[in-house]
């Protein structure tokens, strides 16, 4: 797993290996039409990954650059989204009917996953024409910034900040999405979640035991999370007007199946989310600095072990240029 921050590398370096890396697999991820579908979910991922990233780094980068790079990240991963969307819908609609009783909503379902299937095929199409092209040439114009990536104060003080202010902006999510019962709120709250949990990812390597098990706890309330937004946006698709998947009747009990599991979901999330988040944003990040300045302090080693292919580029980088698939782009100063 590249998905790391080494304890024993000077803040900056790591950064810009673990970036390094991300942009390497979605861009490989892309390359492969074969497993194109599964391509464009992991490639999404690392987007995400990335964004994830900056987002903790944010105080101890230039405002424009961190503005720049999270705006071009996110364009790569909308251009990328109805060929995933389209996929999770339909993997929405399995798990309705596998986790809810049957009844008169069901010949509704059938006519659902029918479009759905059709909308699928469709962006399929368009990713195999142009999309997955567009998004790999994106990602090969994103490295140059990648590689002037550096953080200043160039230690976890930047991190210690960031880290506060996406572990407080999610508590406050978290107040928002119970108070409102909104599905709006509830999705603002399932993106503060990933956001720990993959910035948990990052900072694993200062205390394994501890973060790890937060990494888990908090995939798992993102699982939840998303099926809960999946069904709003079935909910939303089915009430349409202009849609039509069967009878009154049956598109009423059809909602009325969505809601009641949407209830199921989010009462666990929220047994969840109290414990992951029990915790004050100041204590937290203070303590996450402490585990990081403990181990940067004590690591004679680095933590992180690096694979023998990502030793190479890293040496590659040593003449100046940056080594992307079959092209070498010049480093930014």
């Amino acid at each position: 797993m590249t998905y790391r921050l080494d304890p024993a590398t000077p803040m900056s370096e790591a950064l810009r290996r673990v970036a390094f890396g991300e942009l390497e697999i979605a861009h490989a991820a892309l390359a492969s039409p074969p497993e194109l579908h599964s391509g464009v979910h992991s490639a999404r991922k690392c987007l995400k990954r990335l964004r994830s990233l900056l987002l903790l780094i944010r105080p101890g980068i230039p405002e424009p650059v961190f503005a720049s790079l999270f705006e071009r990240l996110t364009t790569v991963s909308r251009g990328l989204a109805p060929a995933r969307d389209a996929q999770a819908l339909m993997d929405a609609v399995n798990k309705l009917e596998r986790d809810t009783p049957s009844g008169p909503g069901d010949g509704t379902i059938q006519s659902l996953r029918g479009w759905l299937m059709k909308r699928r095929q469709a962006a399929e199409h368009n990713l195999e024409r142009s999309t997955a092209s567009d998004a790999k040439r994106a990602l090969l114009e994103i490295r140059p910034a990648i590689a002037g990536l550096a953080v200043y104060p160039d230690d976890f003080t930047p991190l210690e900040e960031g880290l506060r202010g996406c572990y407080r902006a999610t508590r406050k999510f978290f107040r928002q999405a119970y108070t409102s019962d909104s599905s709006e709120e509830m999705h603002d709250w399932r993106k503060g979640v990933q956001h720990h949990w993959r910035q948990m990812q990052l900072l694993a390597p200062c205390w394994p035991s501890e973060l790890n098990a937060r990494v888990e706890a908090a995939r798992a309330l993102s699982q939840i999370l998303g099926d809960d937004h999946d069904l709003f946006q079935l909910s939303r698709l089915m009430a349409t007007p202009t849609m039509t998947f069967g009878t009154q009747g049956e598109t009423a009990a059809f909602l009325k199946r969505c809601r009641k599991r949407q209830k199921a979901l989010r009462k666990e999330a929220r047994v969840k989310g109290e414990r992951l988040f029990v915790e004050k944003a100041g204590p937290f990040a203070e303590r996450i600095d402490a585990y990081w300045r403990i181990a940067a302090g004590g690591a004679g080693e680095p933590v992180v072990k690096v694979r023998k292919d990502e030793a190479r580029m890293d040496e590659a980088r040593q003449d100046n240029v940056v080594a992307f698939g079959e092209k070498r782009t010049p480093r930014a100063g």
